[in-house]
Parts: C-alpha cells; structure tokens; sequence
C-alpha cells in the first residue's frame, strides 16, 4: 500500500492507504532544532471549544487555534539543488477539520513559490489577499466530502502556507475562517509553539468512550479513506549516518477518529534512534479521519519510513 495524490477536476488531495517516505542525510531533513514538547498527554490540554493564539519564537505571524499543535522544525544546510525548503511543519486538528502552517525560506517570489507547490492547483485560485501589509493569495477546492482552503503569504524572510482542510460532519464553514481571519503579522500576545506531537487524545483507539472495544476500520471497509494535511519527515541520526546504517522502519499504527495516529507498533526497526525518530514524526501527522456511514472511525494502516544515504 501507498500514499497516493488523487487529482479530480480542481479537487487534489493526499488519501492514505499507507505512507511511504525516504529520508536522505543532509537534505531537508536536516537536524531539527528545539526540545520541547508542546503537549504531553496529560489532561492539562486546551479546553474542547476554547481557542488560543500561537507564535513560533522570533517568527513573524501568529494564528488562532482550537488544541495544542504538533510542530516540527529543521536546520537546514545550505543546498544548491532545492530552491525553496520547509522549515517549520505545523499541524493541528479539532472536531473534523485539520488546520496546518508550512514556513519555508523566502527564495522565490510568491507566483515562483506556488507553482511550485502541491497544496493547490492553479484552478483553485480564488482572490488576492493583503493582510497588515503582506501580500498572499488565496486557492479554494470542494468536493462533495471535503472543503479546503489554502492561503500563501510572502512576508520578509518567509513564505507561509496556511491549511484548512475540513468535513461537513463537523464544522467547516465556521471554523475554518475563524483560522484563517485570525491570521496576523503584527505582534500580538501568544502562546509559543515549540517542537513536539502536540495535543495528543487521552482515551486509546482500541477503547470506545463507553469503555467497550471500539471497532477499527481494514481501509477497504471505509467509505472515505483518510486525508492526510501534515507529514513531518523523521530525522536521519548522526550516529545513523555515522555508521552508514540505511532501510525501511515499518510500523503498524491506527488513525484514529480523533484525528492523531496512536497504537503506534514497530514490525521492523532500524538501529540508532531511527526508530524513535520515525515514531515522533508519526505521532505529529495530522488528517482528517476516515468516514464509514456517515462518522468518523477509526483504521488500521501501515506506516514506512526509508532511510537512504545518498
């Protein structure tokens, strides 16, 4: 099984059956900086409803969100080959719609930058934005399951995506503008974002809120497989490299209807941090969760991460 890109019309999305990622040493997936965990699982997590303002440290923007988002940051060494490279992934997700930030190097104009992209195609387009002075635009795609909005602002030493990406079986009419209004490039009071899996949900896949064993979903028994709006890429260890030690962590894991991936289980591992490595950027995908009958459940799925030299 793979992670597939379906184009249909001006409607383009990840669906998961599995993920498959390479990993090369000294490329985007250079050392991430930061310790910090945004979100550790305890019941000290932001209130169901209850939205925050968040800020990278020394960043230029900050956004409402309604849960403690997952973060990823890289070092990136200078590379001649890539014009443009993340770095900062962000992603959140609450009741049905998954909100994401991309912050990339400003080495492209932002025509440049959204050619280049996969989060949009160019039919999508919906209107020039200005906000507090920077410049985006603004690509809009629905089907009949989902609704997207994808918003690129350049501001002086990046460029940002903004993500929402949401279910009619929760709320995406009202909660996506709410993420996007509250978009500022102004100073303003926030909470920081720090690396970590983020807001994480305190009861396990396998156990119903009744406590009974809660039913989890082969991907063939769905109606509409997960959607996938953040991938971290796990780093490559330097004692990793060091030792020239290259293949395939596969894990056995399950999305979860709550929209974070848990019961996460090593079947082939890799030595010298690569598994926990893979772990961590597993724990940090977010989606929106697969639907059968009109709810979201749960499914099993099978997660590869490659680790190649190059």
């Amino acid at each position: 099984m793979r992670l597939n890109s379906k184009e249909s019309g001006s409607w383009w999305l990840l669906t998961l059956v599995s993920i498959s990622l390479i990993v090369f040493v000294g490329h985007s997936s250079g050392q991430k900086s930061g310790v910090g965990m945004a979100y550790t699982g305890s019941s000290s997590g932001q209130a169901p409803g209850e939205w925050h303002r968040y800020a990278i440290k020394g960043g230029e923007f900050s956004v409402q969100l309604p849960t403690v988002p997952a973060m990823s940051t890289y070092e990136l060494p200078e590379d001649p080959i890539r014009k443009t490279r993340v770095r900062h992934v962000i992603g959140a997700y609450s009741q049905g719609v998954v909100y994401a930030i991309y912050v990339a190097e400003r080495r492209l104009s932002l025509e440049e930058f959204i050619a280049q992209s996969h989060h949009s195609a160019a039919s999508e387009f919906k209107r020039d934005l200005k906000v507090e002075g920077i410049r985006g635009k603004e690509y809009v795609a629905q089907s009949a399951d989902l609704k997207r909005v994808t918003q690129y602002f350049i501001a002086d030493r990046y460029i940002y995506t903004f993500i929402a990406c949401g279910s009619d079986l929760g709320n995406p009419d009202v909660d996506i503008p709410r993420f996007l209004k509250s978009i500022k490039f102004e100073p303003a009071d926030s909470l920081a974002i720090v690396n970590g899996q983020g807001e994480q949900p305190l009861n396990n896949a396998t156990v119903a809120t009744d406590g009974s064993e809660a039913r989890i979903f082969p991907g063939k028994e769905v109606n509409l497989k997960p959607v996938v709006i953040t991938k971290p890429e796990p780093i490559y260890t330097e004692d990793a490299r060091k030792n020239q030690v290259t293949g395939t962590v596969v894990m056995r894991a399950v999305f979860s209807s709550s929209g974070v991936v848990t019961n996460i289980r090593v079947v082939a591992g890799l030595p010298y941090g690569l598994n926990e490595e893979a772990l961590q950027a597993a724990r940090q995908i977010r989606y929106v969760p697969a639907i059968k009958d009109g709810h979201f459940v749960s499914m099993y799925i099978q997660l590869e991460y490659n680790f190649n030299l190059y």
